[in-house]
């Protein structure tokens, strides 16, 4: 059998990633963004707030993650209909039926077998024990659960055109000097009631919130960001577009090992 094709859509998909991946380094190499401190009117509290001259361009990283995770999914599909027309399916109905299976509990690889019925019965074992319901552990992290993930993100972005990946600071280091009206209300702000907020990588966003008892003469410091590019899953979850990507990609490529490599005992000869 000849799965060059399925490989290199698989490429393909690598392919987009580092470029993506790239483009955003070389945007916040390009960028200078920074923090500024606002103290409320009524002077007991302040706000940290970002920065950004130059807005990274979100809608063109979620199309371009979504194109990527799109080409992921298709590969494992043209892999099984790769395997059932060099087995012998001609019936078009039949191929265009079919998809690789990607079920979370054994009732949905159940109702998935009728589609799978011109499938040989090595090609049903091996999609099978890929299945995510065979790891009944799996709970949400990036190694557990891929196939479930590719899933939902594929049927996101063909819903809703792209997936929105969103900024989320993932670090704040500060040490600010806060100097206040009198020593009383110095001392009554110990200890300090400081506020992180995960908020979107835009300007103005609101970093951090510090309330006091005192009220607050002015307010200096040096503050150090890390952000990350997160894209949400339809269940909530966030993880970094990059680190997700590369993820799916090499589980994919794993999966689709093993479904070669049976085909490749299957035939008792090696798989183009």
């Amino acid at each position: 059998m000849d799965f060059s094709d399925q490989i290199s859509r698989l490429t393909r998909a690598h392919q987009l990633g580092a470029e993506l991946s790239a483009d955003m380094q070389a945007w916040g190499g390009s960028n200078s963004c920074g923090t500024r401190a606002s103290i409320a009117e009524d002077r007991l509290s302040w706000e940290l707030q970002l920065q950004v001259p130059q807005p990274p361009p979100l809608a063109d990283w979620g199309f371009r993650f979504g194109e990527a995770v799109n080409h992921l999914r298709a590969t494992l599909d043209n892999l099984v209909v790769a395997i059932a027309r060099q087995s012998g399916v001609t019936d078009e109905k039949q191929l265009k039926a079919l998809m690789f299976p990607i079920s979370g509990t054994p009732k949905e690889w159940k109702s998935r077998q009728k589609s799978l019925t011109c499938l040989a019965d090595w090609c049903r074992d091996a999609l099978e024990q890929v299945q995510p319901f065979q790891r009944p552990e799996h709970g949400g992290t990036l190694d557990e659960d891929l196939l479930l993930i590719l899933r939902d993100l594929d049927n996101s972005t063909k819903h809703h055109l792209q997936v929105k990946p969103d900024l989320a600071p993932q670090t704040i280091e500060h040490a600010p000097a806060v100097e206040f009206e009198t020593e009383e209300g110095a001392a009554a702000s110990v200890p300090p009631d400081t506020e992180v907020i995960v908020a979107p990588f835009e300007d103005g966003a609101v970093l951090l919130r510090h309330r006091t008892n005192g009220r607050i003469k002015s307010v200096q410091g040096r503050y150090s960001i890390t952000a990350q590019i997160q894209v949400v899953l339809p269940d909530g979850r966030a993880f970094g577009v990059t680190d997700l990507l590369a993820a799916l990609w090499e589980y994919t490529r794993v999966v689709m090992e093993h479904v070669i490599g049976t085909a490749e005992q299957a035939e008792g000869k090696s798989v183009t």
